[in-house]
């Protein structure tokens, strides 16, 4: 299957991908371990690791290669990574309230992540209009909101010939 993004784009689109995969793993999968660390030593110094991410250091470049869609996912997961890692460093919560907030705020970075996936899959691996219908409906399943014409057509950009009628197509079937 051929993208229709730039090879640079997919680099940047899939960097992305598994640096929000792989934080959301270690958060996780290791959510247990940090806690009683934390509880035991009162040391906040394995959170350096635990939140270390690619995204800190994403240019506004880096982020131009992505759709506005996707800028916004982005942001929702990164925004409540921050959230979690300013809680861990300043709180003088007891262990077992941590936990809860820790649990708490891992399951809704699950879902921000499945919504981010979906979105990163879309731009990576789009090339046939049906692949794109279907892709949009899974999107506007998991956001809870139908995508409009222009906000999908920054997903599919028009780099291939064909897609300005896809898009012509779709406006006359409403």
């Amino acid at each position: 299957m051929k993208s229709l993004k730039d090879e640079l784009t997919q680099r940047y689109l899939l960097l992305l991908k598994l640096d929000a995969k792989n934080l959301l793993n270690r958060v996780k999968e290791r959510r247990k371990e940090f806690v009683e660390v934390f509880a035991m030593r009162r040391t906040r110094e394995h959170f350096t690791w635990l939140f270390s991410n690619r995204y800190e250091k994403t240019t506004i470049r880096d982020l131009a290669h992505c759709s506005t869609e996707t800028i916004q996912a982005l942001d929702q997961f990164y925004t409540l990574i921050d959230e979690m890692k300013w809680y861990l460093y300043h709180t003088e919560d007891m262990p077992n309230t941590v936990e809860d907030n820790v649990f708490r705020m891992s399951k809704r970075l699950e879902k921000l992540h499945a919504t981010l996936e979906l979105y990163l899959d879309a731009e990576l691996s789009i090339d046939s209009g049906t692949e794109q219908n279907e892709i949009e409906s899974q999107l506007n399943d998991s956001t809870g909101y139908e995508l409009s014409q222009a906000g999908m057509s920054d997903i599919f950009s028009p780099q291939e010939e064909g897609f300005q009628e896809f898009l012509d197509e779709g406006k006359n079937n409403e």
